[in-house]
């Protein structure tokens, strides 16, 4: 009798760490799967593509997480939510009796890792979309648990999450992750409003102070939201310190900044500091 290969399997690489395997078929259906991704076209001719490839592999980790994007994209958040689920599904159907989730690590480091790391950002983002936010945060957090060091950039939006559901001292506790140290960006905001939020009001102007030094423009936009938006200049994604990405900062980040008593005050206050302190010329 011939063994059918499992799409999926974990491997142990070490006492904590474990990688997917994939199997023969599954490897040359990623291939098939890749030319659809370097094809171009756009988004437009990216789903019905999609849609296509998982008619004939419907348990493709990678090709149901970009289906539940673009179905995002669409404004179409439950069916996002839908292949975003079945994305995890499946990996987590691969994992053996001997992974245990609270020990195991799934470091993004090994690319076979990636396409269940990227679902699982996609299910948060689709939770959140449906406001199921404190699942938001539960996926949030497993995935930094199976990839410490964040590839997916978990650790951006879960602050957020935190301080909508009002866990501010837990939004704190995720700036003090060693390992994020130095790679929170304009979320840096977010801890700011954290510590106005407990209270800790002469720690927040500190920190402001270093976010409207380094990103001046999120205070801008949070400060004046009737300022049109930039245009975004890069097909890639978003520039780090463009107007662009301050402007989306400020987008994401205002609704939790508007709840907080005072907040606004503290910053408008901070930015006004900054733009009175002189500036040093050179002779």
């Amino acid at each position: 009798m011939k063994l059918i290969e499992p799409h999926y399997q974990l491997i142990r690489m070490d006492e904590r760490e474990w990688r997917f395997q994939h199997s023969a078929g599954m490897q040359a259906a990623t291939e098939r799967f890749d030319g659809i991704l370097d094809s171009g076209g756009g988004r437009k001719g990216l789903t019905p593509a999609l849609r296509a490839f998982l008619n004939d592999h419907p348990s493709h980790i990678d090709a149901l997480h970009h289906y539940a994007m673009c179905k995002m994209e669409e404004g179409k958040p439950l069916d996002a939510f839908a292949f975003a689920h079945a994305a995890v599904a499946v990996g987590r159907a691969a994992m053996s009796e001997e992974f245990r989730q609270e020990n195991g690590r799934l470091p993004g480091g090994w690319i076979e890792n990636r396409p269940f790391l990227r679902a699982l950002h996609g299910l948060m983002i689709a939770q959140r979309s449906l406001y199921e936010i404190a699942a938001a945060i539960q996926t949030a957090q497993e995935l930094c648990a199976f990839d410490p060091e964040d590839r997916m950039g978990a650790r951006m939006l879960l602050p957020l999450y935190l301080l909508e559901e009002d866990r501010n001292r837990e939004a704190l506790e995720v700036f003090s992750v060693p390992d994020f140290s130095g790679t929170f960006h304009t979320t840096e905001y977010l801890r700011a409003l954290a510590l106005i939020r407990c209270q800790r009001i002469s720690e927040a102007e500190g920190i402001l102070s270093a976010c409207i030094r380094h990103s001046p423009q999120v205070a801008r936009f949070l400060a004046d939201p009737s300022l049109r938006p930039p245009q975004n200049d890069s097909p890639f994604g978003i520039t780090m310190g463009s107007e662009y990405e301050g402007w989306a900062a400020a987008a994401e980040q205002r609704n939790v900044w508007r709840r907080t008593k005072g907040a606004d005050e503290i910053l408008e206050s901070a930015f006004k500091n900054r733009e009175l302190k002189p500036t040093r010329t050179k002779p």
